[in-house]
């Protein structure tokens, strides 16, 4: 199966790599950046900010922050802002006392004070009203929570982890996101980067993801046709991670068992933002194609060094360099390089 997926460049063997660390999937330049990062941070309490598109994976670089961090022995305690109405945050955040508010018939326990000696996750933190944002903020700057509805001062020790899909520097030019809040959530800040920018690291995934649903369905594993492998390292993946699972659970309905999955497979959707820019099929859209492909390959060998990249592939760095910008590549390679 493994040689139906690598596609590898004629007359280049492929290094054998890790296939990911810390219980995430991936070997691309970006990702690897993204693994080193965690390294260093892993052993901290350092408050952590995770940015990044929808469906790219925020949760589990957060699990893995508590999982084989400094806290793995204390208490994983996660919420999703965005899903909380604005009213019932700062209970559920902070706790309240009994007869706080109308319907609190008990007193009750804040996810601070659930997570203290662990790690409190925070998704989508960007959604929360300026009002909750002061409130967070003097917890943080503290240590210390108040139940709604009691005096008394609680003190915790949380390691707080934050997630969001908007930019919240942004926000913060915007006004919409307190600058103080800002920087105390971003002790250190996890940028995870798209599917479309991690290369051969779609193909790992797709075949990661054929055979969990094959497991639970209790189907064989099939390969995947070279066909269908160059139009998902093609595809721009606006879903991301979670647009790549449903594919495959779909293929894996669709294909016809004995024979590999093809592009037919996927769902009518697929590639739809692909075709409107560029005519599959056409000389000029699968020439880019391949360009597009070679060299993504080529910067993961590199681990994003483009001078390296350039050179490999015979081209001037600056040559290299306009070829990433007309093919919209710009970003893919991770870190910049030595020149």
């Amino acid at each position: 199966m493994t040689e139906a997926l690598e596609i590898p460049r004629p007359g280049v063997a492929r290094p054998a790599e890790p296939l990911g660390r810390f219980g995430i999937l991936g070997r691309s330049a970006p990702l690897c950046a993204l693994f080193d990062l965690l390294e260093r941070v892993l052993p901290s309490s350092v408050p952590v900010l995770i940015e990044g598109e929808t469906g790219t994976g925020k949760e589990l670089v957060a699990r893995a922050l508590h999982h084989h961090g400094a806290r793995l022995h204390g208490p994983w305690v996660t919420h999703n802002c965005g899903a909380t109405p604005e009213p019932l945050l700062e209970s559920e955040l902070f706790g309240h006392a009994r007869g706080a508010f109308t319907g609190a018939l008990t007193e009750r326990a804040g996810l601070f004070e659930l997570a203290d000696g662990g790690t409190l996750f925070l998704d989508e933190v960007g959604e929360i009203s300026r009002e909750s944002q002061v409130k967070l903020l003097r917890v943080l700057q503290e240590g210390e929570v108040h139940r709604v509805g009691e005096s008394r001062v609680r003190r915790v020790d949380v390691r707080l982890v934050a997630a969001t899909n908007r930019s919240l520097e942004e926000e913060v030019r915007a006004r919409r996101f307190r600058e103080d809040l800002y920087y105390r959530l971003r002790g250190v800040r996890m940028e995870i980067p798209p599917l479309r920018h991690r290369g051969d690291d779609v193909l790992l995934l797709a075949e990661h993801f054929l055979a969990r649903a094959a497991a639970r369905w209790s189907k064989p594993v099939p390969e995947i046709s070279r066909p269908l492998a160059q139009r998902l390292l093609a595809h721009t993946w606006p879903g991301n991670i979670r647009e790549l699972i449903h594919e495959m659970e779909r293929a894996l309905l669709w294909f016809e068992p004995g024979g590999p999955v093809e592009a037919r497979h996927l769902s009518p959707e697929f590639g739809r933002a692909d075709l409107r820019r560029g005519r599959r099929g056409s000389y000029q859209f699968e020439t880019d194609l391949f360009k597009r492909r070679l060299l993504r390959e080529t910067l993961s060998r590199t681990r994003g060094n483009k001078s390296a990249a350039a050179r490999e592939l015979g081209l001037t760095r600056q040559g290299f360099l306009k070829l990433c910008h007309r093919l919209n590549l710009k970003g893919d390679d991770g870190q910049e390089g030595e020149t």
